[in-house]
């Protein structure tokens, strides 16, 4: 009994997410995405406002930032570099590298580990893939 309950909870341990985040249907991020025009802005958007949580720190070309200091340059960011591309696509090319020292930019939550940036965001944005085909597959016929 004890080895099944250490290799459930083994399993369990692997297969959570990284960052200790609320589920995403209960976030006021995806509430907020919900009431959005669907757009691959909208996306990018909604991982903004996902991760601007007092728990965040972003770490861009060595500087340590709170989500409250960082995001409004991400907001910015967007805003001008923008050009109605695929969302997943878009975070490849621009939310990998600082433009001035062309240094890995990357998060974490409470204290965690240090991840780049680009990754947690890719992830993310597959999750919200997932529930948004979910919530289609029920639709139509």
């Amino acid at each position: 009994m004890k080895k099944i309950i250490m290799v459930l909870f083994s399993l369990a341990v692997l297969s959570a997410p990284v960052f200790a985040l609320e589920s995403m249907p209960e976030s006021a991020a995806f509430k907020k995405y919900q009431n959005r025009m669907p757009s691959e802005l909208s996306k990018l958007i909604y991982l903004l406002d996902r991760f601007n949580t007092t728990d965040t720190q972003i770490q861009i070309d060595g500087n340590i930032y709170t989500a409250e200091k960082a995001f409004p340059y991400g907001k910015s960011f967007l805003a001008k570099n923008y050009k109605k591309e695929n969302a997943a696509d878009w975070l490849r090319e621009h939310c990998y590298r600082t433009k001035d020292e062309n240094k890995v930019i990357y998060i974490r939550f409470n204290e965690e580990k240090f991840r780049p940036f680009r990754d947690v965001l890719i992830e993310e944005l597959e999750r919200l893939n997932q529930i948004e085909s979910k919530g289609n597959s029920g639709q139509g016929a």
